[in-house]
């Protein structure tokens, strides 16, 4: 048999090959269906009406009825906006229909994107903890602080915020100034800038690097020590001095053995944090993951140095899960002030952020001040 020579042969190495290459280079894409379903595949064939999808559970066929059409509203890392409904995905980029037509963006491209659904949703009773229909890539609100420690992250351009504890405004996307407000009462001067270096990667996984410092005008740190307390006692029917060991703030004073004024001096915190974030294979919210590091100097005392992890995870689009573990030996938790003692340089905090809307969040954890308050205008 003489099939394989001359204009046949050359025809078959090259069918061949065009259909190895088609399967090596082929992209896999993602559908969302009205059902409520997700099937991710390779697309083998395609009709009017139909999609033919290799996926990692078989070949399956998909009515273009049955897909659930999604409107997205694209941010681009230049400052454009793009909206229009999606048409497919994949790797490379997102195809969508706009006003003005069909536009291929690069993934690359990309700095974050909003997904709103269209089409008619199967929906029943949603247990506690069930994930939500459709995708979105962000939570309400990307965190610019975990509790006290610095993310990566910047507040954003011309955004301002109020919380329990302090005020603050973005200058630009990577500059941010934020400012202590309950010291003004007792003459702190304080702020606090924060620069992000760097924000790379893609919408899968997202890399930011920011530093800063704050610096006061007067008072004491949030670090502590223990100290031979002085007060008067009544013993034997009079007064007398005696001493004992308690937890006090950095540069405060001994009671009556102290030169201090009670309004401190002048001091500075320095501080650096990278954030990874991460895309959920379901495509509903992220995990975030930062380490970062403090030194605070105060007159007379040595550098207090503190290192952090934190983690905080979208559970729902406004719920974020938080832990965090430092190291820190000028801390001193709730039980070591009930205990009046040193128990660890190591410790940890845990809690929620809930948005309760676009502009309103309230959290709880674990470490004091226990209760978290933030409004963005």
């Amino acid at each position: 048999m003489e099939i394989f020579k001359g204009k046949t042969m050359k025809k078959t190495i090259l069918l061949m090959l065009l259909f190895y290459s088609g399967i090596l280079f082929a992209q896999e894409k993602t559908f969302y269906l009205k059902s409520g379903d997700k099937v991710s595949g390779t697309i083998t064939a395609e009709t009017d009406s139909t999609i033919a999808i290799e996926t990692s559970f078989g070949s399956v066929m998909i009515n273009k009825k049955n897909i659930k059409p999604e409107e997205a509203i694209i941010y681009l890392k230049s400052g454009d906006k793009l909206k229009g409904v999606i048409l497919s995905e994949s790797d490379e980029g997102i195809k969508i229909k706009a006003q003005f037509g069909e536009v291929v963006i690069a993934k690359e491209k990309i700095d974050r994107i909003d997904f709103k659904s269209m089409g008619a949703v199967a929906r029943g009773f949603k247990r506690p903890g069930q994930t939500e229909d459709g995708r979105w890539y962000y939570g309400k609100e990307r965190l610019i602080d975990i509790y006290f420690d610095p993310t990566g992250y910047t507040v954003g351009d011309n955004v301002l915020y109020l919380s329990l504890l302090s005020w603050g405004y973005g200058l630009s996307d990577r500059f941010q100034v934020t400012s202590k407000w309950g010291g003004y009462f007792w003459g702190d001067l304080n702020f606090r800038p924060k620069y992000t270096v760097f924000k790379k990667g893609t919408l899968k996984s997202e890399h930011a690097f920011a530093i800063g410092g704050h610096f006061h005008m007067r008072g004491y740190p949030v670090k502590y020590e223990m100290k031979e307390r002085e007060y008067e006692d009544w013993i034997d029917g009079e007064t007398k001095m005696s001493t004992e060991k308690s937890w006090g703030r950095i540069g405060e004073s001994n009671f009556l053995n102290d030169d201090d004024s009670g309004i401190g001096k002048m001091w500075m915190e320095y501080f650096a944090a990278y954030t990874i974030s991460n895309l959920k294979k379901s495509g509903q919210g992220r995990i975030n993951h930062t380490i970062g590091a403090t030194l605070t100097t105060y007159p007379g005392y040595d550098p207090m140095p503190r290192a952090y992890y934190a983690i905080h995870a979208d559970a729902r689009r406004n719920l974020k899960l938080i832990f965090e573990a430092f190291y820190d030996p000028y801390w001193a938790s709730a039980l070591e002030f009930t205990e009046d003692k040193e128990i660890s340089e190591f410790d940890f905090d845990f809690g929620f952020i809930y948005a309760y809307s676009e502009n309103l969040q309230l959290g709880i954890h674990f470490q004091r001040p226990w209760i978290a308050f933030y409004y963005k205008f």
